[in-house]
């Protein structure tokens, strides 16, 4: 190319900025001359400085020589820590000494300002509503989870009163819940032979008196170790985590789940025992191998429990011969089970299991907890919220109770029964207490099919099939991703099927990092931006000018794919430049104002695309890199090998200087060619031309003049 002459820069467009991708053109009627854009004076100035103007508007404290990689990075953690610890510090000297106790029992916090006039009388009435919900739907997961129904009623009492204490929500309904329920039932199940053969954990036979001994050890263990994941993914501030599960890998889950359950309590509707199955194909098949052993009394009163709570009426029949009933429920406070925790013998496998519950209950409760705060116009504290669920749950583990979360219906319940503060939990939890200890041989003779009724009318509300319809009409790949976690769930089981969802969701996580979006940019007729020409079919180009944005950080995992996409963009340049009178393309500009970072196969990857191109008569162009892209640039000597004058901060300089060039090659000037920015797309050598070469084939998606950016 021979010596090229030094680039003049604007330094109104900062890096960091839309890198020239926002100009106005010169005269406009509506804003006038912005200060981003150049004058003639300010070019004059600005010319010859080459790629120390850069240099002077991307580091204004004149860092010349960047510092080595393990000293920034070192810098930023020393910054961070700093930065975190003066907060604190700052935070700390305006904490009174209630403000201290308040972080240890956060619930002082909305106790020194209670209404007792405004919310008293709500949170009671929620309180007390929500209590006479989870007494019988306690005791029906409990029976789903396999441990006995009065297990259900430990959950709703102590590990609602100590989130109560610990926990942010104030809405959040505590207790045992059915998906919970589920995973727990089929994850102990397979560790405990023999127990698949107990159809009423509460009252088991002699010979299975031992071995409903041992699940339920084996569900209190369980319980611990959710407890112990829950406490540390608070603490350690992980709960981050959480995010990369999307919304449709978890609904997906949950509907599938939904079905599974309610048809594992339609056996206790048809009145005949079968063995316990997993999956939709395997529990229609038992249903109907024993059909021979229905009983219409038990179906008959098992439909009108149906209907009465779903149409929210009382039907007064009932049939008292039936063949399944709850049982024993030992009346009193719950047992201390604190020596059951250890040992465990199975730990790997208990572990695996914990980790699924955690997981599924921490979404599901921490989903609920969000909506209810964004809908009573308050601010959820993430960590606090996990780590209360920990405590309560680690307080269940302690008093027989087995796992527990929020639930969607008895937060729905206690949210539209005026709940204003946590206070209504602890109210729930003393009502639980109260039947617990005075009214356990009531629920003694409660029939099974009436608590099948209430689990299957409420995993109804689980199936969400409205959302399928909503991701199928939205996001078609959102769609596909719900509908795989439902089958899989389906016909494969609630914990491998949760398997393939999690693997699914972060296989798309690992597609999106892999393969990101790049663009073909074209100017915008009489401005100065530069836009997806996909989306602006109108946008021109310039023959021999390929101009490209890489739409996220360049690292190791989509080098081959950003190679692979800019060598498809050269070909059809190629052609485009063919097809209007130019022979090759003699430039690539690559805008890279999107990309936050980049790591040392990033770097290797532009320097290959350097000696690429120059091997073919091809110049390199940098648009707007941003300070710590520049850094590992620099450390890795890319940018003296590139030469600095090859670093523009807008795409229009860089056009406009690869046009002076080409125009100087073909001898219409000495230089590059006036950087004016009122200048529209200009016709004939060197300039802008309408597309009808190969990029001229494609179509847009957006109809032409829509301001959304691509």
């Amino acid at each position: 190319m021979g010596d090229m002459p030094r680039l003049p820069y604007f330094s109104a467009s900062p890096p960091g900025s839309d890198g020239g991708n926002s100009g106005i053109p010169t005269g406009s009627p509506r804003i006038g001359r912005p200060g981003g854009v150049s004058t003639p004076r300010s070019r004059a100035n600005a010319a010859g400085k080459g790629g120390a103007e850069y240099w002077r508007l991307a580091f204004p404290k004149n860092d010349a020589t960047p510092m080595p990689s393990y000293v920034e990075e070192i810098q930023d953690v020393r910054q961070m820590v700093t930065r975190q610890f003066k907060a604190n510090q700052a935070a700390a000297s305006k904490r009174t000494l209630f403000d201290w106790l308040a972080v240890v029992l956060p619930c002082l916090t909305w106790l020194k300002t209670y209404d007792l006039k405004k919310n008293l009388m709500w949170d009671l009435l929620a309180g007390i509503t929500v209590g006479f919900m989870v007494v019988p739907q306690g005791m029906s997961y409990a029976t789903l989870a396999g441990v006995p129904a009065v297990y259900g009623l430990y959950g709703a009492f102590l590990p609602v009163l100590i989130y109560s204490i610990f926990g942010s929500s104030r809405q959040l309904g505590v207790g045992p819940v059915a998906v919970t329920s589920l995973l727990i039932g089929s994850g102990i199940q397979a560790m405990v032979p023999g127990s698949e053969g107990i159809d009423n954990p509460s009252d088991p036979t002699k010979a299975q008196v031992p071995i409903q001994a041992l699940y339920n050890n084996k569900v209190i263990q369980l319980a611990f170790l959710v407890a112990c994941l829950y406490t540390g993914v608070g603490v350690l501030r992980f709960g981050f985590l959480i995010h990369f599960l999307s919304h449709s890998v978890i609904t997906g889950f949950t509907s599938g789940a939904a079905i599974i359950i309610a048809l594992s309590q339609v056996k206790y509707i048809l009145g005949y025992s079968v063995p316990r199955a997993d999956t939709l194909h395997e529990s229609l098949h038992i249903l109907i191998k024993d059909i021979h052993k229905f009983k219409w009394q038990e179906f008959t009163m098992g439909m009108c429990m149906i209907v009465w709570l779903v149409a929210l009426r009382m039907l007064s029949k009932r049939n008292k011969k039936l063949s399944f009933i709850v049982g024993k429920i030992p009346a009193g406070l719950p047992p201390v089970t604190i020596k059951q925790w250890a040992p465990i013998p199975d730990i790997s496998r208990m572990m695996g299991l914990a980790i699924v519950v955690m997981v599924v209950d921490l979404l599901e409760s921490t989903s609920i907890a969000r909506a209810l705060a964004r809908k009573n116009g308050y601010q959820l504290a993430y960590n606090q919220e996990i780590v209360g669920l920990g405590l309560a749950n680690l307080a269940g583990a302690m008093f027989s109770a087995y796992t527990t979360t929020g639930s969607f219906s008895r937060s729905a319940v206690n949210n539209a029964s005026g709940a204003k503060t946590q206070l209504a939990g602890f109210v729930t939890s003393i009502v639980v207490m109260l039947v617990l200890l005075f009214l356990t041989p009531v629920f003694a003779k409660l029939p099974y099919n009436t608590i099948a009724a209430i689990i299957i009318v409420g995993v109804t509300q689980l199936v969400e099939f409205r959302m399928a319809v909503y991701l199928f009409k939205t996001h078609l790949r959102d769609f596909v991703v719900w509908f795989t976690a439902f089958i899989c769930t389906l016909f494969l089981g609630a914990e491998l099927g949760l398997g393939i969802s999690i693997g699914l969701a972060l296989l798309i996580v690992i597609l999106e990092s892999a393969f990101p979006h790049t663009a073909v940019l074209g100017q915008i007729e009489r401005t100065t931006v530069y836009r997806n020409i996909d989306q602006y079919p109108s946008a021109d180009l310039t023959p021999g000018v390929l101009v490209v944005r890489l739409d996220a950080p360049v690292y190791f995992a989509n080098c081959q794919w950003m190679r692979h996409k800019l060598e498809e963009y050269e070909e059809e340049a190629k052609a485009y430049a063919a097809a209007n009178g130019g022979g090759k393309v003699e430039f690539v500009v690559l805008e890279l104002s999107p990309v936050s970072h980049m790591d040392a196969m990033g770097a290797a990857l532009l320097e290959e695309l350097r000696i690429t191109y120059k091997s073919r008569g091809i110049q390199l162009v940098l648009s707007n890199p941003g300070p710590r892209v520049l850094r590992i640039l620099d450390r890795s000597g890319f940018t003296e090998r590139l030469g600095r004058e090859w670093l523009f901060v807008r795409v229009h300089d860089a056009v406009t200087y690869c046009r002076g060039q080409t125009t100087a090659a073909l001898g219409g000037g000495g230089g590059a060619a006036p950087l004016d920015d009122s200048e529209g797309p200009r016709d004939g050598a060197g300039g802008s031309t309408k597309r009808t070469g190969h990029f001229g084939s494609r179509t847009s998606l957006v109809p032409e003049g829509s301001l959304t950016s691509a």
